[in-house]
């Protein structure tokens, strides 16, 4: 969980007759600098609005938010909203569906009256060391793959009780290796293929997600289970000797939103903010700018790190279930790892 730290955008821009409100935004965020730099930033610029954010990890965002709701001092939670947070803390967040949302694709629609869902985060990848894998004879493409005895101990994971990417990938698993059953996420033999898993991570599991993907760049394992952005931006930013793998059972995006504070006090800015989240122009900057993709799945464009949609085998998550569950699926994971 990351030590909260405080930061005023040095945006002092001479408010003209376009700014709204009081040309001011307040906001809480977890996200990563590239969004930051590439969204947030933007939309400053754009509307002449002086920004303040304050940088910490999601559950602090929550908590703090949940501490000041009888006075709230932010306007918007930018990234982090989901509904296994949204659902423990129903009263911290405005109603407002925001423009545009009906040009969205359905499965990404704000789903609660208060969720804008703008960006697709937690697709499950795994990270391979091209010269270990060589190395081993072995050519990793699928969850099944890593059931060879060659890669006991060669796996890197985060632990899926503390990391959002690593209990998304955890779901995923579950989704892919359930497929054909009622209901996946308690499925026997996908639950089965769990506890193999567990054994071939020979009872290590790593300090964090971005350490899945560098213990592989660095040679500590032969391959990771981690999640697309974290990955495309390492390659991106010059990673040598590894290479991304969409598991060939199945991969699925998780809508990540963001939402207006109940009472926030520069309401027509956190307005405007979400309708430029899922505007033509901020969805296509996330297309072509980042290593992000956007609910405007129309918009998407393929890059070398980034493989186009229809060349993958796409699943659908039930959130509503994953969110509802979520720590029924974390005590049964923490049952098989105890054993």
């Amino acid at each position: 969980m990351r030590k909260v730290v405080s930061l005023v955008l040095a945006l002092m821009l001479v408010l003209s007759a376009a700014a709204l409100a009081d040309g001011k935004l307040v906001v809480y965020s977890p996200n990563p600098d590239e969004e930051i730099e590439n969204f947030l930033n933007t939309y400053a610029e754009k509307y002449n609005v002086e920004v303040e954010l304050l940088s910490m990890g999601t559950g602090d965002c929550f908590t703090r938010l949940d501490a000041e709701k009888a006075n709230p001092q932010a306007d918007v939670m930018f990234g982090g909203v989901e509904l296994t947070w949204t659902n423990d803390y129903p009263d911290l967040f405005e109603e407002y569906v925001a423009a545009n949302n009906d040009a969205l694709p359905e499965e990404y629609q704000n789903p609660d009256g208060v969720t804008t869902y703008y960006i697709l985060g937690g697709s499950c990848v795994m990270i391979v060391n091209d010269e270990l894998e060589a190395e081993l004879g072995l050519n990793i493409t699928s969850y099944a793959d890593l059931l060879d005895p060659a890669l006991k101990g060669q796996i890197a994971c985060a632990d899926p009780t503390a990391s959002s990417s690593s209990f998304a990938h955890l779901c995923n698993i579950l989704l892919a290796m359930g497929d054909g059953e009622e209901n996946p996420y308690e499925s026997e033999k996908a639950w089965d293929y769990v506890s193999q898993l567990i054994d071939q991570l020979d009872h290590s599991l790593t300090s964090g997600s971005s350490a899945v993907y560098k213990g592989v760049a660095n040679g500590e394992y032969v391959v990771g289970l981690s999640y697309e952005v974290g990955v495309a931006g390492f390659i991106r930013n010059g990673a040598e000797g590894v290479h991304a793998v969409y598991p060939t059972e199945g991969v699925c995006w998780t809508p990540v939103g963001s939402a207006i504070v109940k009472g926030a006090a520069n309401m027509d800015n956190a307005k405007l903010f979400m309708d430029w989240l899922i505007s033509d122009e901020c969805q296509t900057i996330m297309a072509t700018q980042t290593v992000c993709r956007g609910v405007r799945t129309d918009l998407f464009v393929p890059t070398e790190y980034m493989p186009a949609f229809d060349t993958l085998n796409l699943r659908q998550e039930n959130s509503d279930y994953t969110s509802s569950n979520k720590q029924t699926i974390i005590d049964h994971w923490t049952e098989l790892w105890t054993k």
